[in-house]
C-alpha cells in the first residue's frame, strides 16, 4: 500500500509565467512608435496571450481538482503528501514569498485584456465567466491552505466550499493524467462544467 501521494502529479511543468510573459509582449508594444503598429503587434499576440491565459487557468483547475481527489480520496486514513517544494524553504524565504502574485496579476489582467482587445484590435473579447469563477476558487484555496507552505499530509488541505460549483463530466484522475500525458492542460477545462 502507497502512505504518500505526491503534491503536483506532473502538471506543474506545463504552467506559464504569465507576469513574465505579459510584460515582455507590452515592453515590445511600448517600445514601438505608432499606436498603428501597436495594434498590428498586439494582434499578433492576442490569441496566444488568450491561449496562454486558458492553459494557467486549466492549471489552477487542475491544482484544485488534485486536491479535491488526495483529500478526499484519503480522508479516513490521510497519506503523506511527497514533492512541496515550498517545504525546503527557510522560515524567511515563506515570510517573504507572494504566493498570490500570479494568481493576482491574472486577475488584474482580465480586465486589460478586454480593453485592449477593444482598443487595439476593434473587437469586444470576454473573458469567459468560467475562466472567473476557477480563479476566484483557486484565489480562496490558495488563502486557506496559506499558499501551501506547510502542508505535509492529505488532511492538511482545506477545499473551498464553492468547489461544489464544478461538475466532473468523467472520471477527473484521468482527465488529469491524460492532459499530463498529452501535455496539454486544456483538456481539464475542457472537459469539467463550472455550474
Amino acid at each position: 500500500m502507497v502512505d504518500t501521494v505526491k503534491f503536483d502529479p506532473g502538471m506543474g511543468e506545463f504552467v506559464l509565467d504569465f507576469n513574465e510573459y505579459i510584460n515582455d509582449v507590452y515592453s515590445q508594444m511600448m517600445s514601438l512608435k505608432t499606436v498603428h503598429q501597436k495594434r498590428a503587434r498586439f494582434k499578433l499576440y492576442a490569441s496566444k496571450i488568450e491561449r496562454y491565459m486558458k492553459n494557467n487557468i486549466s492549471f489552477y483547475l487542475g491544482c484544485l481538482l488534485w486536491a479535491y481527489i488526495i483529500k478526499t480520496e484519503n480522508e479516513k486514513a490521510p497519506k503523506a503528501i511527497v514533492g512541496n517544494t515550498f517545504l525546503n524553504m527557510t522560515q524567511e524565504q515563506k515570510d517573504e514569498f507572494d504566493y498570490m502574485i500570479q494568481v493576482n496579476f491574472l486577475e488584474n489582467y482580465f480586465d486589460s485584456f478586454e480593453r485592449d482587445t477593444l482598443y487595439y484590435i476593434g473587437k469586444k473579447q470576454e473573458i469567459p465567466a468560467d475562466w472567473k469563477v476557477i480563479l476566484s476558487l483557486y484565489s480562496d484555496f490558495l488563502e486557506l491552505n496559506n499558499g501551501f507552505l506547510s502542508t505535509k499530509m492529505t488532511s492538511d488541505i482545506k477545499l473551498p466550499e464553492k468547489i461544489a460549483k464544478i461538475v466532473f463530466k468523467q472520471d477527473i484522475n484521468s482527465v488529469i493524467q491524460r492532459a499530463i500525458t498529452d501535455k496539454n492542460l486544456e483538456t481539464i477545462i475542457d472537459t469539467v462544467k463550472i455550474s
